[in-house]
């Protein structure tokens, strides 16, 4: 069974089946929410993609510039 925290509970120290180790965890509404080690790794990686992203479209753009469509 699933613990409940009371309502001014933020973190926990909880398993993640992810990480593979004790973590802490947000407390969401009194329930165990997720591992902030995974939530950091995650936002990490979007803002990683994100301006991956980003460069590939400027040097699309410039690459456009320096060669224009012809039709």
């Amino acid at each position: 069974m699933s613990e409940h925290y009371t309502k001014d509970t933020l973190e926990c120290t909880a398993w993640c089946c992810k990480c593979g180790m004790p973590t802490q965890h947000r407390v969401d509404g009194g329930r165990q929410g997720p591992c902030l080690v995974c939530l950091l790794k995650r936002e990490t990686e979007s803002e990683y993609r994100r301006i991956k992203n980003g460069l590939e479209a400027e040097e699309r753009e410039e690459h456009e510039r320096k060669n224009p469509k012809l039709f």
